[in-house]
């Protein structure tokens, strides 16, 4: 997992064409960033808002420079550390790609992303300043650090029980291999606390994620996922602490190497056990109770 650090190139951009005219610094910026980071920075990955997107992260730079950097400075060292650690309880991860540390643009702290070369392990430098500066990275390491090492098991699913089952177990992981680690290591508090909104109703939160396991659309797994939208009635990013839950509760009896092995095929009804066991959910359970039948037969 080589790590390949392009800050310094989107910072001597950023702060060399500070007088250029806005038309002439996205063209330059097109050209000169757009192909590094194995294409991150191209068009075709948002060729809706491209030109506005560039010029606000431009335009913010200088005073978001200061945190960039300093993430840029440590950030080699500390992610070696934990990959270390994770992989003396998991063994060996790597990656065909490398590992890029970027200004993300405001996308992204750290995650998988779609490039040129195919799906690679992306850290926003940025991003990581803004919600994990001064605090210790390695649980954050831990969480990308399972996705890579889990992905391989869900990456043909595009279900929300698989990303609730990837996001959940990841989640998981972390709070078992660094068990001290609070909800802000967690990341269960961004962009606001998480636990005590999804607890002061948990039922309607449980069959509110129940009801959507088989949906695909973007629109349910950005309310279930992303920090921007929300599900009405529900805190944003609900999908991680409601996987979280449904990974503790098979974990009692299962152990966290055996739940990383295993297939979303396996999966799928334990899944739905888990959330039956956390509310009673009438649309959700003839379904489950018969997906629990036929894997039974089958299996």
């Amino acid at each position: 997992m080589r790590v390949v650090d392009v800050t310094a190139e989107f910072d001597r951009f950023a702060m060399a064409t500070t007088d250029m005219p806005a038309e002439q610094r996205i063209a330059a910026f097109e050209r000169e960033i757009g192909p590094i980071a194995d294409g991150f920075y191209s068009r075709g990955r948002r060729p809706d808002d491209y030109d506005l997107r560039v010029l606000d992260t431009l335009r913010s730079y200088p005073g978001r420079r200061d945190g960039v950097l300093a993430i840029s400075r440590d950030f080699s060292r500390l992610f070696a550390s934990a990959r270390q650690k994770f992989q003396s309880q998991f063994g060996p991860v790597s990656s065909t790609h490398p590992v890029y540390l970027l200004d993300s643009m405001g996308e992204l702290d750290g995650g998988t992303r779609e490039l040129r070369s195919g799906a690679t392990l992306l850290f926003g430098a940025d991003v990581i300043a803004e919600v994990h500066a001064g605090k210790d990275m390695t649980p954050f390491f831990y969480h990308e650090l399972f996705h890579v090492y889990h992905d391989a098991r869900v990456a043909s699913c595009f279900a929300i029980y698989c990303s609730l089952w990837a996001e959940g177990l990841a989640t998981y992981a972390v709070s078992r291999l660094a068990p001290d680690t609070d909800d802000d290591g967690l990341i269960l508090n961004l962009p606001r606390p998480i636990r005590p909104a999804v607890e002061a109703n948990r039922a309607a939160a449980v069959c509110a994620v129940a009801a959507r396991l088989d949906s695909t659309s973007d629109e349910d797994f950005n309310g279930l996922f992303q920090g921007d939208v929300r599900l009405p009635g529900f805190p944003s990013r609900m999908g991680y602490y409601v996987g979280y839950l449904v990974a503790s509760d098979i974990g009692r009896t299962r152990d966290l190497h055996a739940l990383a092995r295993m297939s979303m095929q396996d999966a799928r009804p334990l899944i739905d056990e888990a959330l039956a066991r956390m509310a009673t959910c009438p649309e959700a359970t003839a379904e489950a109770r018969e997906r629990s039948r036929t894997h039974r037969i089958s299996g």
